[in-house]
């Protein structure tokens, strides 16, 4: 199991090619292997994919937000593949469309988007929040969604699952080999109906059940993600690689 980075995390210092470059080279010198996308900021796919050569770091996949598909799915696919990144994630679900309409239709659009990310040979992931254990049809709609399509996989974001009241690790031994990697968060707690993010390690919720049980099965990527921050990004970035790699080696 490899430890990355989400790119998110670190997005208002990502402006451009060279504050991309540089945040690149700081997360490799900090120890993280590799790298998840959100934007590119300008930058060129192959100019991406020298400066992961450059910084020793593996393109992981990128998030790609549903106005992105429907604007452009072939251009994003193809900039994937142009720039060596293997996976590509339907991270997100605006709350206007979070109803049975849009939820019955779902399984069918990543079906298709499957079928096409595979003909570049890339696969689509799907990415949780915590809305997606709502019920649908007597099911939590993340469970509706996995066993009504099986084209796709899930990367598991580990905190909303518990921010939901879920067991992250019975779910990730529950669905085995449909998740291939996983995000981790931590937090300070809940500000104005929303979480308060921060560095692992350094806020309320214990990591280390998840971490251990994402190791044990093999998980291709832990992936570090912190929506926001009270510290400096890159900070937190480095304060989290430390707290993960104290846990792996207890």
């Amino acid at each position: 199991m490899r430890i990355g980075y989400a790119m998110y995390s670190a997005r208002d210092l990502t402006t451009d090619p060279t504050s991309m470059r540089n945040v690149l080279k700081a997360i490799s010198q900090m120890g993280y292997e590799g790298v998840e996308f959100f934007l590119y900021n300008g930058t060129q796919a192959l100019q991406l994919k020298a400066m992961l050569e450059e910084y020793s770091l593996a393109a992981i996949g990128t998030h790609v937000h549903k106005p992105r598909w429907d604007a452009d799915t072939q251009g994003e696919i193809v900039f994937a593949q142009q720039a060596g990144i293997p996976y590509l994630v339907y991270p997100w679900i605006a709350p206007e469309l979070r109803n049975e309409a849009f939820y019955e239709s779902l399984p069918r659009t990543l079906k298709d988007l499957s079928a096409l990310c595979e003909e570049k040979g890339i696969r689509l992931l799907y990415h949780n929040h915590d809305f997606e254990f709502e019920m649908l049809n007597g099911d939590p709609i993340l469970d509706y969604l996995l066993t009504q399509e099986d084209s796709f996989a899930l990367e598991l974001d580990t905190f909303w699952t518990q921010y939901a009241g879920v067991d992250a690790v019975g779910f990730l031994r529950k669905y085995g080999g449909r998740i291939p990697m996983i995000h981790v968060k931590d937090y300070l707690g809940v500000k104005d109906g929303e979480p308060e993010f921060a560095a692992i390690g350094t806020g309320k919720l214990d990591n280390s059940a998840v971490i251990r049980a994402a190791r044990e099965l093999g998980k291709e990527w832990l992936i570090v993600e912190l929506d926001n921050s009270p510290l400096d990004p890159l900070e937190s970035a480095r304060i989290s690689i430390e707290a993960i790699k104290k846990i792996l080696n207890e």
